[in-house]
């Protein structure tokens, strides 16, 4: 039976479509767990220059140099992040855009498995028919001839 010879496939596909699904849902948090620590290093960043705006005041030549370093190594942590976010991106959408091809291969192996099943059973019925037909025929012809024998 074709439908048999399939299920072993679209089994297959499946498990490949339900794994491939895992990934992007893994690829999906680490994107939101890298946007996370964005957004925290931008609120950071915010705080930071809120509470030494806050602190007024004559600000020496080091404490202005220190205030401008760590400014700087906020926002270059900050741009990492963001590359860092642009690459987990990426993967996500490549991971989803495999998931969807694994996921329509999986459902038209299982929607040809059906029609496969639905012209199996047709055929089997078809083949009862004709079979009940064959067996009412020879009832017949034998009740038939009996009859004429008679």
């Amino acid at each position: 039976m074709k439908s048999k010879r399939f299920e072993p496939i679209q089994e297959i596909a499946a498990d490949a479509a339900a794994v491939l699904g895992r990934g992007v849902a893994e690829a999906e948090r680490r994107l939101a767990e890298l946007e996370r620590q964005l957004e925290r290093l931008r609120a950071y960043r915010e705080e930071y220059t809120r509470a030494s705006a806050a602190k007024g005041g004559a600000v020496d030549a080091v404490s202005l140099q220190n205030y401008r370093s760590f400014l700087d190594r906020l926002g270059d942590a900050m741009r990492v992040q963001a590359q860092q976010i642009g690459v987990a991106r990426a993967e996500c959408e490549a991971r989803r855009a495999q998931w969807i091809s694994k996921r329509v291969e999986a459902e038209s192996l299982s929607r040809a498995i059906d029609r496969f099943r639905r012209d199996e059973r047709q055929v089997a019925e078809r083949r009862e028919q004709r079979d009940g037909d064959e067996a009412a025929m020879r009832l017949a012809m034998a009740t038939g001839g009996a009859l004429r024998n008679r």
